[in-house]
């Protein structure tokens, strides 16, 4: 009896020195990331539910601005447009939306903005439910579109 009693505590003994023994030989664990600042989006390659303002989860927010993908110059005329237009929305003067819209097409060539303000100008079209202005304006849209893209195979080196 005394026998096992002894080799009961022995290996109760060596079971409890051995886990000491391995709880000191691991690493402390990394100190966390801090998180990114409330106002900006997290960089390329984190998880796609990045915080806005106050905390709040932006899941499934359309738009380009969320993505960042637009910079420079061009991003920046987006981005004024995109806010100007939920300004307009906010104060009922959403009819006066496609006046702006056309003022940009009238003012830019860059094909990133052009494109942009021709998607906006027929979606603000349809708003009234006109859909034969928003066809054709979208047709508009897509003839620029195939004029660049068969001058830019013109110019391509063969």
């Amino acid at each position: 009896m005394q026998r096992k009693f002894l080799l009961s505590a022995l290996a109760t003994a060596l079971i409890a020195t051995g886990g000491l023994a391995l709880a000191q030989q691991t690493a402390p664990p990394a100190p966390p990331t801090p998180p990114a600042p409330a106002n900006q989006p997290m960089k390329m390659g984190a998880p796609h539910a990045w915080k806005g303002r106050m905390g709040e989860h932006r899941h499934g927010q359309r738009g380009m601005h969320r993505m960042g993908r637009h910079r420079g110059p061009a991003g920046a005329v987006i981005a004024d447009l995109h806010q100007l237009s939920r300004l307009y929305r906010a104060a009922g003067k959403a009819d006066q939306l496609p006046a702006l819209y056309k003022d940009v097409l009238s003012k830019t060539q860059n094909p990133m903005v052009r494109n942009y303000a021709y998607d906006a100008l027929a979606r603000a079209q349809m708003r009234p439910r006109n859909p034969d202005a928003a066809i054709a304006t979208l047709r508009k849209s897509l003839n620029e579109n195939l004029t660049r893209l068969n001058a830019m195979k013109a110019k391509a080196p063969k």
